[in-house]
């Protein structure tokens, strides 16, 4: 049972989230969406903060779950973008709130997941060495994150979509030169 109570806190922030700033939701409001006494809040929850950092670090976990192959720089941005996405006004109530840097950690670690899972398709078994792997994906996983936080600092503007596609097509193929190079390198120091 605490686990449907957990559930439904969670979701009745998501829901506030969805309708004003995470500076103007309080564990009243909360409780009172659910139908619960605070000592049930804070069973379940230190404070705000713990539960805004629950919240984001459950959003990132099923995203990262969900994508166990990724085919493309394209799905990879796409992925990224989805997360943000996925509940719009809570996570732009997040980003510009003082809990932006719990929404950036996940963020990170989405991209990451995804562009790891995405290079590790490319390096299939190669021998690639683990230096030059790590390289990659941190570059990759770097210029994603910040291709997705910079769209979030100007507000999640729609147009964006047409200039990640682009941004994959310029890149379309680098990741496999970066690899065939590592490759043409492997002995040389």
């Amino acid at each position: 049972m605490p686990s449907f109570t957990k559930r439904a806190i969670m979701e009745s922030c998501m829901k506030l989230l969805a309708e004003k700033p995470v500076n103007r939701i309080y564990v009243k409001d909360i409780v009172e969406d659910c139908g619960i006494n605070r000592n049930t809040f804070y069973y379940h929850f230190e404070d705000m903060p713990a539960l805004i950092e629950e919240i984001i670090r459950d959003e990132a976990d099923k995203i990262i779950a969900e994508y166990d192959t990724v085919d493309s720089l394209t799905h990879c941005l796409k992925i990224a973008a989805d997360f943000a996405l996925k509940n719009r006004r809570a996570a732009m109530h997040v980003f510009d709130s003082p809990h932006r840097e719990l929404y950036e950690k996940s963020l990170m670690s989405v991209c990451g997941h995804v562009v790891e899972t995405y290079i590790d398709s490319l390096i299939e078994g190669r021998p690639i060495s683990p230096r030059d792997r790590r390289i990659i994906i941190a570059s990759y996983r770097n210029e994603f994150y910040g291709t997705i936080a910079d769209w979030m600092s100007q507000g999640m503007k729609d147009e964006a979509t047409d200039d990640f596609l682009r941004l994959c097509e310029l890149k379309y193929g680098v990741a496999e030169e970066m690899i065939s190079r590592s490759l043409g390198q492997q002995g040389r120091s």
